[in-house]
């Protein structure tokens, strides 16, 4: 039976997660409007689930369907219910509340099978790295496959673990079912393929594993089946093209149907390991400080027993690294490559560099040190900046940042400056807990409790993030934001229902942002041909559609962005057009 001090060390650790990851994630998903097309994109389908109602197969942009299947689109619009109308909050909810329950399952799962600080730590290393964190605070879909492909696998883990495969557990097709309504096959597709390659080290008979693996297969598409025959009833061929295209179009980088889009994001192969280093920053800079720092033998007797050695490992360990080689793998081999599609290995990886951090912190005490040294550089640039612009105001941003030529990027500068928000009470309150965690780092870098040190880095840390998340991400989103402009078009229009795009990715860059921001009420210029209106289009975009269509509309500039955005990545222009 635990003692009183045991059990309240036991419960500290969680606590201390959740309040970590409520402080850095979940509260300032509110702040900070639409600035890219990903979000926007997303965030209209709930608009036409909500407001519509097309809750299988909705339409956004003009007539285009819906990119990914909608799972995630209905989480967004029953979050979005009890208002009544989608925004950046309800449609971020999602992401943040994905990551949040996967850190609670994480540390569960690990606490469990391994040292309580070696999950702890892991925990960490997952809230703090920069991937998920990023993903974490965005309304996009990749947040919330994770959690349910992550969840998937330590459900299949416990199924070997506890019950060897003997019956069936519900909730593994509830949850691969729900993954495959997130993003299609792969929800199912890559748990099974990491859980059989785990099954077969652990000497299972292969036609054992096929039968067990039709079966879950079977239960977990019963959810996606049915929206898919419903999805198909209501899009038909062009419905098929669309989902062809993004699973196995993506997948082989190629694709031979009559789809309005590109497939993009074709990166070479070692495009994965670049993300994998920049998105486990800051704990990338322990890992390559630490290779200087510890010594270094080759032995063939070594490399011949390595796979023994594989093998030979406990079960935890060997189900993660099976589960982060295979993920890392499987997402190299297409041609179309994202950072994001890598996050469910990260849980997996984040436990073994925690035991290898836990090892340098141990027994190489001078890399600890330089690590949190660096740490501390970094709280203290960004205590210098905070001081110089939120708190005292004592320079121009063309002061300090005077050493930039480009005038493009000074102009950005100065527009974040001036939604920098002022010194409030929270700002200020914020800049004297970052000095407090200076002060502390410092004077544990003086004595030898290395543990101390790292976890010491490790706070000060987390509060320089939550500074960034708190003053400069949202003036950042908001100073690049379309959602000024499409306030003026929807008052020069007065809610019209006649503005106009063009909807053809392989030609022209779509503005999902405006069409947020504009109640996903766009039509199709192209299809349509009206006979008067708005129409909205890129300056770019418009300099090449308009030879075509010259001599049959008449074409006014009514108004037009002051800057070029990275909405569109152009200057947004909105005519008035009237049919010769």
């Amino acid at each position: 039976m635990r003692t009183p001090t045991l059990q309240y060390l036991y419960l500290q650790k969680p606590l201390v997660l959740l309040l970590m990851v409520t402080i850095l994630s979940v509260c300032w998903i509110y702040d900070g409007a639409f600035y890219t097309k990903g979000e926007p994109r997303e965030a209209a389908v709930a608009v036409s689930m909500v407001e519509k109602g097309e809750w299988v197969l909705p339409k956004v942009y003009a007539d285009e369907f819906a990119y990914k299947p909608p799972f995630t689109h209905w989480l967004m619009a029953v979050f979005s219910l009890p208002q009544g109308e989608v925004t950046p909050l309800t449609s971020r909810l999602p992401s943040v509340v994905s990551f949040v329950f996967m850190i609670g399952v994480c540390f569960l799962f690990y606490g469990r099978k391994m040292r309580g600080q070696e999950a702890f730590l892991a925990c960490i290393i997952l809230i703090t790295s920069f991937e998920l964190h990023r993903a974490a605070m965005t309304a996009r879909v990749d947040m919330v496959l994770t959690c349910l492909i992550v969840l998937g696998l330590i459900m299949l883990f416990f199924w070997e673990e506890d019950r060897k495969l003997t019956g069936m557990p519900l909730g593994i097709p509830v949850v691969l079912g729900c993954a495959t309504l997130v993003k299609g096959p792969v929800g199912i597709v890559l748990p099974l393929l990491v859980f059989g390659i785990y099954l077969l080290l652990l000497r299972y008979n292969f036609w054992k594993i096929a039968g067990k693996f039709v079966c879950v297969t079977l239960l977990s598409m019963i959810l996606p089946a049915i929206w898919y025959v419903l999805a198909y009833r209501q899009g038909g061929q062009a419905f098929l093209d669309l989902i062809w295209a993004e699973n196995f179009g993506r997948f082989f980088g190629t694709t031979n149907l009559n789809i309005s889009y590109e497939l993009g994001h074709e990166e070479p192969f070692w495009y994965n390991f670049v993300t994998l280093l920049s998105g486990f920053i800051p704990w990338t800079i322990f890992l390559l400080i630490s290779l200087f720092g510890i010594k270094y033998t080759f032995e063939i007797k070594g490399i011949k027993n390595l796979w023994n050695n594989v093998l030979s490992m406990e079960k935890i360990y060997l189900f993660s690294l099976v589960a982060a080689v295979t993920i890392f793998i499987f997402y190299s081999i297409p041609i179309s490559k994202r950072s994001v599609y890598i996050m469910p290995a990260y849980p997996f990886i984040a436990v073994f560099m925690a035991r290898y951090f836990l090892y340098l912190t141990e027994y190489k005490n001078k890399i600890t040190k330089i690590f949190s040294g660096v740490i501390w550089l970094l709280g203290f640039v960004v205590a210098i900046i905070v001081f110089l612009t939120v708190v005292t105001h004592l320079v121009e941003p063309t002061q300090l940042f005077g050493f930039i030529k480009s005038q493009r990027t000074m102009s950005d500068i100065v527009l974040i400056w001036d939604n920098i928000k002022s010194a409030n009470l929270l700002n200020v309150l914020l800049f004297f807990i970052l000095l407090t965690a200076l002060y502390t780092l410092s004077i544990h870098l003086r004595k030898k409790n290395n543990l101390k040190i790292l976890y010491s880095a490790v706070y000060l840390y987390f509060v320089t993030f939550l500074i960034i998340d708190a003053i400069f991400i949202p003036a950042f989103k908001n100073a690049t934001s379309v959602k000024p402009f499409a306030e003026e078009v929807k008052a020069f229009t007065e809610k019209s229902d006649k503005i106009y795009v063009l909807n053809n990715l392989k030609e022209y860059r779509n503005m999902y942002g405006m069409n947020f921001y504009l109640n996903n009420n766009f039509k199709n210029f192209e299809k349509e041909l009206p006979e008067s209106g708005f129409f909205l289009v890129g300056a770019s975009d418009f300099e090449k559609f308009y030879p075509g269509y010259s001599e049959l509309y008449n074409f006014t500039l009514e108004i037009q962005s002051p800057t070029p955005n990275k909405d569109a990545g152009q200057i947004i222009q909105l005519y008035s057009i009237q049919k010769k």
